[in-house]
């Protein structure tokens, strides 16, 4: 019994750990749009502030 009650646990444990990881990559995967995005942002701030000094 005792067993079947340690696999039990090592299971559910291993389990939490899948939800956890794959809350983890998900979140990962929908901030990294955001950080492309600031950085094209920034170039295009930087050629505006260029562009601007220029005249």
């Amino acid at each position: 019994m005792f067993d079947v009650a340690l696999l039990f646990i090592i299971a559910f444990g291993g389990g939490i750990i899948a939800i956890i990881g794959f809350f983890v990559i998900l979140a990962r995967r929908i901030s990294e749009p955001k950080k492309a995005l600031q950085q094209r942002i920034g170039h295009l701030e930087e050629e505006v502030w260029k562009l601007k000094n220029q005249k």
